[in-house]
């Protein structure tokens, strides 16, 4: 019975690990993808990164304009879009929304990508799906899913 336990568990750890190397794996090529993708379409933009999410800055903000920084309130306008092979594949949501931004209640490659922005700016945020829903489906999202955010910030208010 004790031989019949550990090699269920250590079976369990094995099939653990081995996922855990795939996931990882398909995060690695996402990132390689997205890479390729704006070398290959966005070679002449001003591209921001911080972490693994990448801004393409489609639109410039005035100059002198503010300028998106943790705790400030935005409004956005902004689409997703699942992130395959080769750029933007099917659409998930279109929307707008004012945010909170750097408290933690957008995926990371939304906090990531935010700052910085100026207002007025319209961008491309592009991450993988360790820096959006992971290993969990939302919606029309699957899981092991990167994204692609299309956004236009139109407004910022600072707070104290």
């Amino acid at each position: 019975m004790k031989l019949r336990l550990f090699s269920f568990l250590l079976f369990s750890a094995f099939l653990a690990l081995s996922c855990a190397s795939e996931v990882r794996e398909a995060n690695i090529n996402q990132d390689k993808s997205i890479d390729d993708f704006i070398s290959s379409k966005y070679a002449d933009y001003t591209v921001y990164h911080n972490g693994g999410t990448s801004r393409i800055v489609l639109v410039e903000g005035p100059e002198g304009a503010p300028v998106i920084e943790k705790g400030d309130s935005v409004y956005l306008y902004y689409a997703g879009y699942i992130f395959g092979n080769s750029g933007p594949t099917t659409q998930f949501v279109l929307d707008s929304g004012m945010f909170l931004a750097g408290a933690g209640k957008l995926i990371k490659g939304l906090e990531d990508g935010l700052p910085g922005a100026r207002l007025g700016e319209e961008s491309l945020i592009v991450f993988s799906a360790d820096d959006g829903y992971g290993t969990t489906s939302v919606g029309l999202v699957p899981e092991n899913s990167a994204l692609l955010f299309d956004i236009g910030v139109a407004a910022i208010k600072k707070n104290p």
